[in-house]
């Protein structure tokens, strides 16, 4: 969406200028040559930002920024002032203007202006974001079980020491992307960013450049110089999972990061310092790794700081149905079901299976059963036959007095059918237990036409294999 911004000046060439140089730039420009037809248009549409000429016919700038920040205290002004005249400048910034200009200025001038305005409230309504999200999202790492309580207790440790490296240890479909977010926005790195990056779903010789970033010309498609994830993460959190398959040229790249806070771009000759936390995470056997010469024993130890062990969920049945009523919740809302929860027969065939997939699998399991229930509780019937044939119940099929989902309001064939298909995906990728290979061997496909369905159904950050 293109950011709102409002010219105010009695002066046509610097209105019509603006306004060219700007809308050139991607944003959507209004002019006004005085401060009445302003006024009323900012009272009733608003904009984004206001550039905010001091003298006007028929008004004074001071006082117009006083009624724009009545309207509405959240507004940025920006106003423009004669060359020189600092007590008008610096009356603006205490009336609320969010910074000056004088007049002459450059077009230049005024476009990294705004682009400063953009990024800084961008970034300020980001971190609202996360911050209104955050006891939600915190309060999804569920469970009454006690190595849940010590889970949490162990976030808030590794929040408060927000230089120590972390690592995080669980199987697949634990919460390990989960936990590291946690431990970024709860920690004095909140307001700068968090980045991820799979380290086993890139080749070696890209995520070298991912990671590092490159010069231009330092290789054939090397057409200009590129930042890294490190040099974009510097100040918050850069998130490395699949650590164990890290390629061994690029740990000793890793490893200097780590110790020396440096390092260079592919091509590059100069040393950049960067100030970014560590926090990796791995569902492999790293002192197997290390045995078998795949893990560098330095660089382990420097991960190795702070580790956090996530509890598979067969470990932890207790919290099984606490969980399940968290998504079918969050489900019944998303397709509108009047379902009021499980049938008890229901909960006993789903805290006896053991769940290989662990948290993101039952999220899977019970995704798909509010999408097929047509009664108010979930019932066996809409499990998957894994779970009944190893609870020991038959396949299960329609009761012909039950509706079926075609019968049901507000029923959507391409929505259902897509539904469908993504649950098949998200059953064989369990069952392969996310081998990819092995996933498209199961469903006649090749790895390309599996990337696809993955990528279609917003599945491809799921599966860490």
């Amino acid at each position: 969406m293109a950011i709102d911004i409002l010219v105010v000046d009695d002066e046509e060439m610097i209105r019509w200028t603006l306004k060219e140089a700007l809308e050139g730039e991607g944003y959507s420009v209004k002019s006004f040559e005085n401060g009445r037809d302003f006024i009323n248009y900012f009272n009733a549409n608003g904009a984004d930002i206001v550039l905010l000429d001091v003298r006007l016919p028929d008004s004074n700038g001071l006082d117009l920024l006083l009624e724009v920040t009545r309207i509405d205290p959240d507004a940025i002004v920006v106003i423009m002032t004669a060359f020189g005249d600092v007590e008008t400048a610096v009356s603006a910034m205490k009336r609320g203007a969010f910074d000056y200009i004088s007049k002459p200025y450059s077009l230049e001038e005024v476009s990294l202006l705004i682009s400063k305005i953009v990024q800084a409230n961008l970034l300020k309504s980001q971190l609202h974001h996360y911050q209104e999200r955050l006891e939600t999202q915190f309060s999804r790492i569920l469970g009454d079980n006690q190595k849940m309580k010590q889970l949490r207790e162990h976030i808030q440790m590794a929040a408060r020491t927000d230089r120590t490296t972390v690592l995080i240890r669980g199987e697949s479909g634990t919460g390990k992307e989960l936990v590291a977010r946690q431990i970024h926005f709860q920690s004095a790195r909140a307001d700068k960013p968090f980045i991820d990056v799979n380290a086993a779903a890139v080749s070696s010789t890209l995520l070298e450049s991912e990671l590092f970033g490159h010069e231009k010309g330092a290789f054939t498609d090397a057409q200009k110089q590129k930042k890294g994830l490190f040099e974009l993460a510097n100040g918050g959190t850069l998130f490395l999972d699949e650590i164990g398959d890290l390629d061994p040229s690029l740990q000793v790249k890793l490893l200097r990061v780590l110790q020396e806070r440096k390092f260079r771009r592919v091509g590059g000759t100069t040393d950049i310092h960067v100030d970014v936390r560590i926090i990796s995470a791995t569902n492999a056997d790293l002192e197997r790794s290390i045995e078998d010469g795949k893990l560098r024993q330095d660089l382990f130890y420097r991960l190795n700081v702070f580790t956090i062990s996530l509890p598979p969920l067969r470990d932890r049945r207790d919290d099984i149905m606490l969980l399940g009523k968290y998504f079918l919740e969050e489900f019944r809302k998303e397709f509108s079901k009047d379902i009021s929860g499980f049938r008890e027969d229901t909960c006993k065939v789903l805290e006896s299976y053991n769940f290989p997939g662990n948290v993101r699998e039952l999220r899977n399991i019970v995704e798909r059963a509010t999408l097929l229930e047509t009664s108010n509780q979930i019932r066996p019937s809409s499990l998957p036959d894994e779970l009944r044939e190893a609870a020991g119940i038959e396949s299960i099929t329609y009761n012909p007095s039950e509706k079926r989902p075609w019968q049901l309001p507000g029923f959507n064939f391409k929505d259902y059918i897509d539904s469908v298909e993504k649950q098949i995906v998200v059953e064989v990728m369990n069952e392969a237990k996310g081998k990819k290979s092995r996933a498209a061997d199961i469903l006649g496909l090749t790895r390309f036409a599996l990337r696809h369905q993955l990528k279609k159904h917003g599945l491809e950050n799921d599966y860490e294999k």
